[in-house]
């Protein structure tokens, strides 16, 4: 369920109601799911569009009885090993793989999903090889004085080592940082002298304590990012620089660098588009890797560290509540 939430926050609500095969008088199936290089499958998420005019919630839209699986595929595309899914009670479309098995790096995996009616719904996908964190450097660090423009503290650096690509193309990654503070004995709309020893800069501005929630800054990624952004190093490490706008919480976070598949490539880059377009005439179609179907099967290998980040001087004075 974690691995859900990790890309959720790209929208895949999005897709299903931006998409013209959403508009469609007929529903689509919809999948989501996401497999880690190294880390045992996670869960699997079958439910339907959604009508343009109505909610799309995976309680109300959910797919019940499907029978799903997962298939390890050898070299010559044939099938090396099956992993069964089961429903859960979640009343939620979520099914769980029975027993987990872990993702070999490297390796194609076919998720084959055949609900109560309609045709099957398949994808591939081509899991990235392994990204070993190497080092931290700056795990404790001092955010940028906003009321001093010589401030100029040292950035968090996380310097990983990417294995050989599985692709036809450089790395591409995905950097997201989230908050490690436990929030739960804070308000979830705590009044601004509050949110102001919590939240930085850039984040308390867009704050609203009428209608926002201290959850909904957690979690903060960056769009696609080429490796030939970061710092190459002679010993075959890439060095990655967390820039200061992707820290939204003082305190504790970790900081995940994610090399993506071809699937989530394709999905975040279309859906980068659609966000870029100005009129409904122009928005293209989410490229989604999907047959019969719509939604997101996609694969990540990930390295990450941990920075501490004090709030400046001139920041609203208060201790921060316990990491989780």
């Amino acid at each position: 369920m974690r691995r859900l939430l990790l890309f959720a926050i790209f929208g895949l609500a999005a897709l299903v109601g931006c998409d013209t095969a959403a508009l469609e008088t007929e529903s689509q199936v919809v999948v989501e799911a996401y497999l880690e290089a190294g880390a045992p499958m996670d869960s699997v998420r079958i439910t339907r569009t959604a009508r343009a005019s109505a909610e799309y919630t995976p309680g109300r839209t959910a797919v019940e009885g499907a029978d799903v699986q997962v298939q390890r595929l050898n070299d010559s595309g044939g099938v090396a090993a099956t992993v069964p899914y089961a429903e859960t009670d979640s009343t939620d479309g979520l099914y769980v793989p029975e027993p987990p098995a872990p993702v070999e790096p490297r390796a194609t995996y076919r998720l084959r999903a055949a609900p109560p009616e309609g045709p099957v719904v398949t994808a591939e996908t081509t899991v990235p090889a392994p990204v070993e964190a190497v080092r931290t450097e700056n795990d404790t660090t001092t955010y940028p004085d906003p009321d001093d423009e010589n401030s100029a503290p040292p950035q968090f650096e996380l310097t990983v080592r990417p294995g050989p690509s599985a692709l036809e193309r450089q790395n591409v990654y995905v950097l997201t940082s989230r908050s490690l503070l436990d929030l739960q004995s804070v308000p979830a709309s705590p009044p601004d002298s509050v949110a102001g020893r919590l939240l930085t800069p850039f984040y308390l501005e867009q704050y609203d304590a009428d209608s926002d929630t201290l959850a909904s800054f957690r979690v903060n990624s960056s769009g696609l990012l080429n490796e030939a952004n970061f710092t190459a190093n002679d010993d075959g490490t890439v060095g990655i620089t967390l820039p200061w706008l992707a820290v939204a919480f003082y305190g504790p976070n970790q900081v995940r660098a994610s090399v993506v598949d071809n699937n989530l490539y394709d999905f975040l880059r279309t859906q980068s588009a659609q966000q870029m377009s100005l009129a409904p005439g122009e928005i293209p179609n989410i490229d989604e890797d999907i047959e019969n179907g719509t939604g997101i099967f996609g694969s990540y290998a990930e390295a990450s560290g941990k920075v501490l980040i004090r709030p400046p001087a001139s920041a609203v004075d208060g201790a921060l509540p316990p990491s989780r």
